[in-house]
């Protein structure tokens, strides 16, 4: 026994020295077991060899992993430093960096790489590698991710010896952790043929920089794993997509967005036209504020008039009611008082009837913007014991509209449950609504049992500190796979937040984003919206290649298919149908954005057999008669 031990412990020391040691079931790695909350990232030490300088080193790169749970939630991408050493103080048994101490703030300043400055998918960060899966992200060192990043607290061109940086993925929730795997965190230089791994913390003790909050869950500790090996997969490989018409989910409604409603720059009739006019982007459902104040309800008559000529289903959301009906004399927080219920129906019931007079047809109203979180503008606090009596007093009371109870800010379940679960409530709503804020993006098998539409009602993703991000074509391939998602959790209705800003759908005039001018993001929504929009979504299983999505819907005569290539490669892709069909076309979005045509050939015989090939980082939309 003590020799097999002591061969053991041979074969674990020497996996430490290489990183990895073979086992029967899968590989053993020697990696870091992080975890990580209220946006502390861990801090590693990089000691640069004897006759090298700084600027040899142009990133940072690090392998992470993470199972089936966290890679479930979301997270941000940074990197941290470089930090002075007499900035770490001991807290507890971590050495700490505390970003809310001290004259200057350490966030901002020391903020280098953003890679992701926002709450993001982590299948959208790993690039659809799954869960237990390694996965390589890289942190430019050069300040371009951070828009306010300060030179001067980075070292010297010609500085060498000992830099502390703190990277990797994290999270701003302070509520909530998240736990991964790490390993290989090397310093390296543009063409990679130097590289300097980093020594942990470099202190006798873990070393985080974040805020004090978040301490008790910080936690850091060597960790042997055994790594899932999972069939090899060609990444850029042809794919087989199957479609199924037999197994049938929901009905797709629409896709669109958000009007301004504070200081957006104003969205006007052309910018209409643009997106839900005839030869337009396709979007058909209008979302509009509904002011707290009546007399700024003429604002949107205009533009949601000329929405709903071309057939555009409107929808209203209010943030705040009127606040001489509330528990506070502010427009912001506080909760709606049970006494003025009746009042706050009369509200919006007066609202429709205004819309309705002045030419515009509301068709669904939601109670109340994300009523299950407190924030600093418009909005109001309700739990959901006060929604589920609101919607049991007053669900009909406010006209001919399709009802959507508080729109949860991530789909919360204990918020929307009990109104489901209650039989006098489920007779006075007709959808559930809610947003996909760091959560929330998962079917909803309750609401479909009771009968209820589930839409996808508001969700924005910028990159704080590097907004020309946004107008990438990578960015837009994001929402591509966010959309695909939403699908796949068979939602209804999927609606952008403002559908005009530089971060949207069509430019405002900012960080390179014309006025009126057609994003990237726009014309991946729109393959969407002209493909999906009025049909059910059928099944259709991808196999082959990983890096390859599609969804199938069908209705109208036709049979479509929207196919989402995540991967940096091309991809030959064959589309089995389940019936013969004698007339095919598609169309491509790729760099530029523009949807263009794109060729299919069909190989018929009993059935129908389509092939095409997907260029990398495409998204491709066909039609099949």
């Amino acid at each position: 026994m003590l020799v097999v031990i002591g061969a053991l412990l041979s074969v674990l020391m020497a996996a430490c020295a290489n990183g990895t040691a073979r086992s029967g079931s899968g590989e053993i790695v020697i990696a870091e077991k992080i975890t990580v909350a209220g946006g502390s990232l861990p801090v590693y030490r990089f000691t640069l060899p004897e006759g090298t300088i700084f600027r040899d080193y142009t990133g940072i790169t690090g392998q992470f992993l993470l199972d089936e749970d966290n890679y479930g939630k979301t997270a941000r991408v940074r990197a941290y430093g470089n930090y002075p050493v007499e900035l770490f103080l001991q807290k507890g048994n971590l050495i700490f960096i505390d970003f809310s101490s001290g004259e200057n703030d350490k966030n901002a300043p020391y903020l280098v790489s953003n890679v992701y400055g926002s709450n993001t998918a982590i299948d959208t960060i790993s690039s659809g590698a799954g869960p237990d899966t390694w996965f390589t992200l890289d942190f430019p060192l050069d300040g371009k991710r951070y828009q306010t990043y300060n030179p001067a607290n980075f070292p010297n061109d010609n500085a060498s010896g000992d830099f502390y940086f703190a990277l990797g993925p994290g999270t701003a929730d302070a509520g909530a952790s998240l736990t991964y795997y790490a390993r290989d965190i090397a310093l390296v230089s543009a063409d990679g043929t130097r590289k300097v791994f980093a020594q942990e913390s470099g202190f006798e003790k873990p070393a985080f920089a974040g805020y004090t909050t978040a301490l008790a869950q910080l936690r850091r500790e060597q960790s042997t794993i055994v790594e899932k090996k999972a069939p090899p997969v060609e990444q850029g490989g042809p794919a087989a997509i199957t479609v199924n018409t037999a197994t049938r989910y929901q009905q797709v409604r629409g896709f669109g967005g958000m009007s301004n409603a504070w200081t957006s720059p104003v969205i006007t009739e052309n910018d209409i036209t643009t997106m839900y006019g005839e030869n337009g982007l396709g979007y058909n459902i209008f979302r509009i504020i509904i002011y707290h104040e009546p007399a700024r309800w003429g604002e949107l008559l205009a533009v949601a008039r000329k929405a709903q000529s071309y057939g555009a289903t409107i929808v209203a959301s209010p943030w705040t009611p009127p606040v001489q009906l509330k528990s506070v004399n502010s427009h912001i927080g506080g909760h709606l008082q049970p006494e003025h219920y009746a009042g706050y129906a009369a509200h919006l019931r007066s609202f429709v009837r205004y819309m309705a007079d002045n030419g515009v047809r509301i068709d669904a109203i939601s109670f109340q913007n994300e009523p299950d979180i407190q924030v600093s503008y418009d909005s109001c606090d309700w739990t959901s014991r006060q929604m589920l009596e609101f919607v049991k007093g007053y669900g009909r009371e406010i006209g001919d509209v399709k009802i959507i109870p508080g729109e949860s800010f991530q789909f919360r379940r204990n918020f929307t449950d009990p109104m489901l679960n209650d039989s006098d409530a489920l007779k006075n709503f007709d959808i559930i609504g809610g947003h996909i804020y760091g959560g929330g993006l998962l079917a909803y098998p309750l609401a479909a049992q009771k009968g209820k539409e589930v839409w996808m009602t508001e969700h924005l993703l910028n990159t704080q500190g590097n907004f020309p991000n946004d107008l990438t074509w990578r960015s837009a391939m994001t929402v591509a796979k966010e959309i695909h998602d939403c699908m796949n959790a068979n939602f209804n209705v999927y609606l952008w937040w403002y559908l005009k800003r530089f971060y949207s759908m069509i430019g405002d005039g900012e960080y390179g984003a014309a006025e009126g001018q057609v994003l990237r993001r726009g014309y991946v929504m729109s393959h969407y919206a002209k493909y999906a929009t009025g049909k059910q979504r059928v099944e259709a299983q991808v196999d082959g290649n990983r890096n390859v999505y599609a969804s199938a819907y069908d209705g109208g005569g036709s049979l479509t298919l929207v196919i989402v290539n995540m991967g940096t490669d091309s991809s030959d892709a064959a589309i089995q149908l389940p019936v013969k069909v004698t007339q095919a076309s598609a169309v491509e979005s790729v760099e530029s954005g523009a949807m263009r045509p794109k060729s299919v050939r069909l190989d018929s015989g009993g059935k129908t057999t389509a092939r095409l090939t997907l260029a990398p980082q495409s998204i491709v939309s066909v039609r099949f008669e």
